[in-house]
């Protein structure tokens, strides 16, 4: 269950990473100077989260959990950029980096930090 949910949220603050600077464009938001470039950090961090989820995903659980794991961040993803519009960008920024951490060091549903878990248990 913890896998499913941190790899939902890496995969929402992924989304909102990469698909804010067209929203905001389209709904009259302000872009930061961080997320109007299209090859910024945070963009090319979000794309390697989303493909990492993906992957990791396909490998740790079922075949079919990047399916769902995709869609729930997708929602997500609308949802917080439907509450907080114009704010979700720094949600998106702030969130896209532990959200790759903890992606990566996911390893099964016992150890869900990886090496980090006798800290954080």
């Amino acid at each position: 269950m913890y896998g499913y949910i941190i790899f939902s949220v890496s995969m929402a603050a992924a989304v909102v990473c990469m698909s804010y600077s067209l929203m905001a464009r389209q709904n009259g938001w302000p872009v930061g100077e961080i997320l109007s470039k299209d090859a910024s950090v945070p963009k090319i961090a979000a794309f390697i989260t989303a493909l990492w989820v993906i992957g990791k995903s396909f490998m740790v659980f079922q075949w079919w959990s990047p399916l769902a794991i995709v869609v729930l961040g997708w929602l997500l993803a609308f949802i917080l950029t439907m509450v907080l519009k114009k704010n979700v960008q720094f949600v998106g920024v702030l969130g896209i980096f532990p959200a790759l951490v903890f992606t990566i060091l996911y390893l099964s549903e016992s150890k869900p930090f990886g090496m980090l878990h006798a800290i954080f248990s």
